[in-house]
């Protein structure tokens, strides 16, 4: 299984989304993380319909198309559900909740 937990993706549209794996933590638990990460002063408690599922993969090389800028390394990023290396994740647009 992944090293991978849970992580802010930034950048792009649509501004920070709360990314946290799937088959690891229910959405109950996201939404907990989620008030543990961020100040919630600014914005409302978030509920379970605030949560999508996507798919995340690491990609060793970052992708062109990722935006994502660091010469030492890969990234976690969006794919397609079924692509070799990914998995299911919780996603919920930060920006959605104010």
């Amino acid at each position: 299984m992944t090293k991978f937990d849970y992580m802010d993706f930034t950048g792009g549209s649509n501004g920070v989304e709360f990314v946290v794996h799937s088959k690891k933590f229910t959405k109950e638990k996201a939404i907990e993380m989620l008030k543990q990460e961020h100040d919630m002063e600014d914005i409302r408690d978030p509920v379970e319909d605030d949560f999508e599922t996507r798919y995340v993969k690491y990609y060793v090389k970052v992708p062109e198309w990722c935006g994502y800028d660091d010469p030492d390394g890969g990234c976690y990023t969006y794919c397609k559900e079924g692509e070799k290396g990914s998995f299911p994740a919780w996603v919920c647009k930060v920006k959605d909740l104010k």
